[in-house]
């Protein structure tokens, strides 16, 4: 059997199927059939994808980039050749490979993977991650066997065939190591609080500035485990006392963070948002501006299970400190705000997506 997963440019349609394939792998091996699974991730060149999926011993297939840009660009011009390129590169893997099932959680790089997969009669299977759906999804929720989203709708945004589950995450409260060997880690002390502030795979560059400006006054009460992002290192301050700077962190290196981190800074992705909910952490949000992140993080705020934080509004670096040393003030408060996260936002550990997968391919999952 062969899964194809098809995602990329960030890390957001991307962590969540890890864990799915991670209970895929569980599953089939508990079939007496015993079933032999590959999976085969299509995604960017460029993207952060292609290190966190060739770890987890995934083979990677780079394709086309064919993303119509929001704004006057060259390629709006060169789209159609993209698009026509990408597919052809999609349905070549998916023939190649012999794909059972094709797996997307949104992101422009799986719409060529599913239309290709449609015209081949392969099973595709889409999840919706964010709050207000994306063009991507949109375009390709009619040729997949099977719609599943994060949220829940009065009115489902894909009509009828779509169904709510619990958000796929690769973290638990069991994957969580000791503090004090957290702390070790990254060489911080017991002594202050730790703020991790993430802005995804490729970082972000607001989050970034803001804190390059306020470092010193971040440092008077708290240590910063900094996730610049790749490629940003030279963006921000050098090494100092309290302050660890890295570009990316593997799945070893999250679990690390999430163990030592106090509170957590991070963009709105619900690939973040679902680890914070899963591991009950306290959040400051920050959405990109103009993007459907930005209801992620008022659907959190609304839920008291995250404070939301407007990117583009006056001394956005000195509101982002001050609202951090509030927080982390008030243990109480941070409890709560971490508990309420846990129970807005339902994630497990890919097991009920994992067995949509298989179904869709015509295995009898341990759930079927």
């Amino acid at each position: 059997m062969t899964i194809v997963f098809a995602g990329g440019g960030t890390l957001g349609p991307v962590t969540p199927l890890l864990a799915v394939a991670k209970q895929i792998k569980i599953a089939l091996s508990r079939s007496p059939r015993n079933d032999d699974v590959e999976f085969v991730w299509l995604g960017t060149p460029d993207g952060p994808e292609r290190l966190v999926v060739e770890k987890e011993g995934f083979r990677f297939i780079p394709i086309t980039v064919a993303k119509l840009p929001r704004h006057f660009d060259i390629r709006w011009f060169t789209f159609p050749f993209d698009s026509m390129k990408a597919q052809k590169e999609a349905r070549e893997a998916l023939t190649s490979f012999k794909a059972s099932v094709v797996v997307t959680a949104g992101g422009f790089t799986g719409v060529p993977v599913v239309k290709e997969a449609s015209k081949l009669g392969i099973p595709c299977v889409m999840h919706q991650l964010d709050l207000v759906p994306g063009l991507s999804n949109r375009a390709v929720a009619k040729q997949c066997a099977s719609v599943t989203t994060s949220f829940t709708y009065e009115k489902p945004p894909f009509g009828a065939v779509s169904t709510s589950i619990a958000t796929p995450v690769r973290f638990s409260q069991e994957d969580l190591c000791r503090r004090e060997d957290a702390l070790a880690h990254f060489g911080f002390e017991s002594s202050k609080p730790i703020v991790a502030i993430v802005g995804g795979g490729t970082g972000a560059m607001a989050l970034n500035q803001a804190l390059d400006e306020r470092l010193a006054e971040w440092l008077t009460f708290a240590q910063v485990l900094h996730v610049v992002g790749n490629g940003k290192l030279q963006s921000v301050k050098k090494q100092t006392d309290g302050y660890f700077q890295t570009e990316f962190l593997d799945a070893d290196g999250m679990v690390n963070m999430y163990s030592c981190a106090d509170l957590i800074v991070t963009r709105a992705g619900i690939g973040s948002l679902s680890e914070i909910a899963a591991l009950s952490k306290p959040a400051l949000i920050v959405p990109i501006p103009g993007n459907q992140q930005e209801e992620n993080a008022k659907a959190f705020h609304r839920a008291k299970a995250g404070l939301y934080v407007k990117q583009d509004q006056e001394d956005f670096s000195g509101v982002l400190v001050k609202l951090a040393k509030h927080v982390l003030s008030d243990r109480v408060e941070m409890q709560r705000m971490g508990k309420e996260a846990h129970a807005f936002f339902k994630t497990d550990d890919g097991e009920e997506l994992a067995a949509i997968v298989l179904r869709s391919s015509g295995f009898p999952s341990s759930r079927g």
